[in-house]
């Protein structure tokens, strides 16, 4: 009985299914062994063949399986267009998705790669082309932390923490709560690398709206760090709202969205 033709794909570059499994198992390995074991699928008439009939599996290398790795899904990175602002939002989102999908992208061309997909519009995708060309011109992509450092010199904000300074200098509670306060100055502090607590405490009090600023003040041992402003301030701003809630729902008032802290009914 002759065999039905099976579409073979050589492929010289990695060692063939039967060879691993003869240098782990230390004995010969024939189709009818990958047959029967479900690395190649049943061959019609094969049980009723002579074992001199069977065709040896050494001299072919062959996939007739195609296996992939299936991504694990979660948000791609949002498009990087050049935005100096966005450039850490950018590489923070793509090292999210390629650390959950590691077993993917699992080489720094992989990586590379992903990452310039989402650098289409822009100065970003000007910025992409010339990486291309420049290094296909010399058949090597680099490293991925060549890349990032490569897009950091490239977009960085050229005095960030300057910026940064300005920001907090400028940033005022006003429409906020002052946990939302305390969190977007901490973001700017970390950003400005200002470590000493007079500065940080100077510019957190300019910031705070006058009644919480009284009434911190007022208290027998106002804090001296920025930590104990954080915590001070989150502390009697949440305390207030909460008796706001309170008092508007005694009141059968629907007035439990107010975030403005500078009222005239504000505690002493």
């Amino acid at each position: 009985m002759s065999l039905p033709s099976y579409k073979l794909l050589p492929i010289k570059s990695y060692p063939s299914i039967e060879s691993i499994l003869e240098s782990e198992t230390q004995t010969p390995i024939t189709v009818t062994d990958m047959s029967q074991s479900g690395i190649l699928p049943p061959i019609p008439g094969m049980e009723h063949m002579e074992p001199e009939q069977v065709p040896p599996a050494n001299p072919i290398q062959l996939i007739m399986v195609n296996v992939t790795q299936k991504e694990v899904k979660m948000n791609m990175p949002t498009p990087f267009t050049g935005d100096r602002k966005k450039l850490e939002e950018f590489l923070i989102e793509t090292n999210m998705y390629l650390t959950m999908n590691e077993d993917t992208y699992n080489n720094d061309n992989r990586q590379i790669i992903f990452a310039l997909s989402f650098m289409k519009d822009g100065t970003a995708g000007s910025w992409k082309q010339l990486f291309w060309t420049q290094v296909r011109e010399n058949n090597n992509l680099g490293t991925w932390d060549e890349f990032k450092r490569a897009l950091r010199e490239s977009f960085s904000t050229p005095d960030k923490e300057g910026d940064a300074v300005t920001k907090i200098e400028t940033e005022m509670m006003s429409g906020q709560t002052a946990d939302e306060y305390i969190e977007r100055f901490k973001i700017y502090a970390a950003e400005s690398k200002v470590m000493q607590d007079r500065p940080l405490v100077e510019w957190f009090m300019k910031g705070l709206n006058t009644p919480l600023l009284d009434r911190i003040l007022n208290l027998e041992n106002p804090p001296t760090t920025i930590r104990g402003w954080y915590t001070t301030a989150s502390k009697i701003d949440n305390k207030w709202r909460r008796g706001r809630a309170i008092a508007n729902r005694l009141k059968g008032g629907n007035d439990t969205k107010r975030r403005e802290l500078c009222l005239p009914n504000h505690p002493p």
